[in-house]
């Protein structure tokens, strides 16, 4: 009798299984370790923006990119190891072999990459899992590509001087999406405040592309570096175009869970009409910078993943960066995917493997 009241409990063992957020009180999953849960929809949260302009952002004129000087942590086969342990662990609960789109399965899409100047087609093809991915740019840099970096790239008009190719390329290559204004709220060479578009000025220019919309090409919306920035709606107000966008775009640099599900859920709020596509996201405005362990970032973009998918309004997901900055760019410096070199960081396998649980 002993022997068959043992084999039943290691059977069905009802006393571990783990609570469901849902099941929680809103105290107790308020106070959940973020990093390990993801951040609950519905969780009243009261956390302020995540940009106050208190960090200097710099970048190259040609990427876009924000950037401060510091080094990243580095990648040791000690790293690795660990990270490549809790890939294992997935895989054998959701039978992914790592390889591409886990069992359980992200929503359509919803799987993207960013990559920053000078990526190249071969480091865009060694990413398993990507359903798309964008650069700062209208054209594929470096032009013919082979694989998924030709088939899933989703051009982007990034800045002012975009326009007259955007416009080619609509009209003559037919892409599904097109990008719109990367940041125009931030001027990188000058700082926070002096955007390098100013509200009203990219409503005069968005008229060039305004009769295109509604054909066989969806633009999505301009992103700010702050997404609670009012030149959202002052753009809107001046531009007469809030319709022809299929989508909206923020772009988010934080360490904190919780603060990924305020700001989206916030900009939902503001914006209610469409889905958001999260364009730029990584675990960056560390303090001090650089200092997120590889397997922090791991956790982190799981939870960004779940989050993404449970919220019901967010499409897309776009992880920044796909290729490692070498311009001391604090905000992506743990969350590089491939190098120069085509060697992969701890997290390439992480994102191969992620399912949106």
């Amino acid at each position: 009798m002993s022997r068959l009241l043992l084999f039943l409990l290691l059977v069905h063992p009802i006393w571990s299984r783990s609570i469901p957020h849902h099941e929680l009180s809103p105290r107790v999953a308020q106070e959940m370790p973020f990093w390990l849960e993801g951040a609950p929809p519905g969780v009243p949260l009261n956390i302020p923006g995540v940009w106050d302009g208190s960090a200097s952002r710099t970048a190259s004129a040609d990427s876009g990119t924000t950037s401060e000087t510091a080094t990243a942590l580095p990648v040791t086969e000690n790293t690795r190891s660990s990270i490549s342990r809790t890939n294992d662990t997935a895989t054998q609960m959701t039978g992914s072999s790592g390889s591409g789109r886990a069992a359980a399965g992200c929503p359509e899409s919803m799987k993207g990459v960013t990559f920053n100047g000078g990526v190249t087609p071969a480091q865009v093809n060694m990413i398993k899992g990507l359903d798309n991915w964008i650069t700062f740019g209208p054209d594929i840099p470096g032009g013919a590509a082979e694989g998924q970096a030709a088939t899933a790239f989703i051009p982007m008009m990034a800045f002012e001087r975009d326009v007259t190719r955007a416009k080619e390329i609509v009209n003559n290559n037919h892409p599904e999406w097109m990008l719109t204004f990367n940041e125009p709220d931030h001027k990188y060479d000058i700082g926070p405040g002096s955007p390098t578009m100013e509200a009203t000025y990219a409503a005069r220019v968005i008229q060039q592309v305004k009769p295109l919309a509604g054909g066989h090409t969806k633009f999505v919306a301009p992103a700010t570096a702050n997404p609670y920035d009012p030149w959202h709606e002052n753009f809107y107000a001046a531009c007469d175009c809030q319709n022809m966008f299929s989508a909206y775009n923020v772009h988010l640099y934080t360490t904190d869970l919780a603060k990924v599900n305020k700001t989206l859920t916030d900009f939902h709020v503001r914006f209610p009409d469409k889905p958001i596509w999260l364009t730029e996201i990584a675990p960056g405005m560390a303090n001090p910078p650089c200092s997120v362990p590889w397997d922090a970032a791991a956790d982190f973009m799981r939870g960004v993943y779940k989050f993404a998918k449970e919220s019901g309004f967010i499409d897309r997901v776009f992880w920044n960066s796909g290729n490692q900055l070498l311009n001391g760019d604090t905000n992506v410096c743990n969350s590089w995917l491939v190098d120069a070199g085509l060697q992969p960081s701890p997290l390439l396998d992480v994102y191969a493997s992620i399912d949106c649980s």
